[in-house]
């Protein structure tokens, strides 16, 4: 296989949408519509392309099934190599400037493919870029001339709303997402 480190997001999306089950291609565009296509939203034939490169570099298999009245199809599973891949990238919580937001949304969605403290690392790795960007468009607040036009006024009202918004939602994603941590913490220690 080539590096893990050479997969595009929609690669990883789609061993993180195998990692719950065997899909088809079909079955796995369905998947994306109905959960993820706000943050990933592949095209049917884009999906088709990447299964196969996903089989040959070992991080998914594939079987035919037979179909009565209906052609065959293929269906795809993820391996032990893919499942390694997708959690090395889920535990990543390196900032992607290109993606942003929607990257980190797409990786707490598919974080089930991770320990439960990737996501907890992922999510203060977001409060971080968030915190930044809040600094910045504080700042311009602070500098803006008395005669900037009301459309960059309101422009910079909205960026520091949606911001401050989304610290709060970080505030209370936290705890719970300390709660799947905390029972496999105390798992450890009983068996110790």
């Amino acid at each position: 296989m080539e590096s893990s480190n050479r997969l595009t997001t929609t690669e990883y999306a789609i061993l993180g949408l195998l990692a719950g089950g065997e899909s088809s291609g079909y079955d796995l565009a369905r998947a994306a519509d109905r959960s993820i296509a706000y943050m990933w939203s592949p095209s049917r034939s884009q999906i088709y392309k990447v299964l196969p490169r996903l089989v040959a570099w070992g991080l998914a298999t594939s079987r035919e099934v037979e179909q009565r009245g209906r052609p065959d199809k293929a269906v795809y599973r993820i391996t032990p190599t893919g499942r390694s891949a997708l959690r090395a990238w889920l535990e990543d919580d390196a900032e992607d400037p290109e993606r942003g937001g929607d990257l980190f949304l797409l990786k707490l969605f598919l974080a089930g493919g991770a320990p439960p403290e990737a996501a907890l690392r992922q999510l203060e790795a977001y409060r971080g870029r968030l915190e930044r960007r809040l600094r910045v468009f504080e700042e311009m607040e602070r500098e803006l001339p008395d005669d900037e036009p009301i459309y960059g006024r309101v422009a910079l009202a909205h960026g520091l709303a949606q911001v401050r918004a989304t610290l709060a939602w970080v505030e209370d994603a936290r705890p719970q997402l300390e709660r799947t941590v905390r029972p496999r913490s105390r798992g450890r220690t009983r068996r110790s």
